[in-house]
């Protein structure tokens, strides 16, 4: 009986994503979830750390470990259990890490811009779409047996020419923290002391590939902290012949001239998204 030992894996090589999602090139997202993406991110933002020959948390290793904590969920999203993960990986390579204590993981977390973040998530969700306007287009009949929505299956059987982006707010609960209250305050109709601070957040979605495109943040209530003001923090990133899709609430004039400017189309939903697929995919 022969046997096979893979090679140590280098600590700073990105392709500890790509072998963690299982991917391969036969598969859609194999040229999305690649090596050198995440290179040109660290390299874009100038982010070096952990050059020695020893280190534990390399940027690689923590990118992963963060990207892990917000997959899991529970108790497998502690410090504690990115820690043990790295550590395992390192067991894996032949390696022990003696200390696994957070705080080293948590401060090599720091140095990870959020920018470099969401500069990620947008190169991915772009490739995502480039992606799906290569699969051939699906009728509505088949669905069902593809468990896909028929919405998207109808936009995939239409040439629109840009992303159909569907936008809308949420509310997050963040620690309760002296720093976390002065920055993103609790709802002001609690007790001082009795309520969490509030982020709110305004996301588009890609109705194509589900994937969260963009992602604004801000306190839950001030001097522009509404959906339709966090939404202006975003307009430089959408793209002509894009189709914006909102509710009611970011129907304004100052929305429609915004869209109109930049060749963005946009359709307010008063009822449901199906209503709206049904007029848009119907005009002509």
């Amino acid at each position: 009986m022969s046997f096979y030992t893979k090679p140590p894996l280098d600590a700073a090589s990105f392709r500890i994503f790509s072998q963690s999602m299982l991917q391969s090139e036969s598969l859609p997202l194999s040229h999305i979830i690649d090596e050198e993406l995440f290179k040109k991110a660290f390299e874009l933002f100038g982010v070096g750390f952990a050059q020695d020959e020893d280190a534990v948390y390399t940027p690689a290793l923590v990118l992963w470990a963060l990207v892990s904590q917000a997959l899991f969920k529970g108790e497998h999203r502690s410090l504690t259990a990115a820690v043990t993960r790295i550590a395992s990986w390192w067991a894996s390579q032949g390696r022990v890490v003696s200390d696994t204590n957070t705080g080293a993981y948590s401060r090599a977390r720091h140095n990870i811009p959020d920018p470099l973040v969401a500069w990620l998530v947008r190169q991915v969700a772009q490739g995502g779409e480039s992606v799906s306007k290569l699969v051939d287009p699906v009728d509505s009949e088949k669905a069902d047996s593809l468990v896909m929505p028929t919405t998207v299956a109808e936009v995939r059987s239409k040439s629109i020419g840009g992303r159909v982006l569907l936008v809308d707010g949420f509310t997050v609960d963040a620690a309760d923290t002296p720093e976390n209250q002065k920055v993103y305050p609790q709802n002001p109709a609690q007790n001082e002391g009795l309520g969490f601070p509030i982020l709110r957040c305004v996301s588009p979605v890609s109705m194509a590939t589900g994937m969260l495109v963009d992602l604004a943040i801000g306190p839950y209530c001030g001097k522009e902290s509404g959906e339709t003001a966090l939404l202006r923090q975003m307009v430089d990133n959408l793209q002509a012949g894009d189709v914006l899709v909102a509710d009611s609430y970011y129907c304004t004039y100052w929305l429609v001239a915004m869209c109109k400017m930049r060749g963005v189309g946009f359709q307010p939903v008063i009822s449901s998204c199906r209503s709206f697929i049904d007029s848009y995919l119907c005009h002509d």
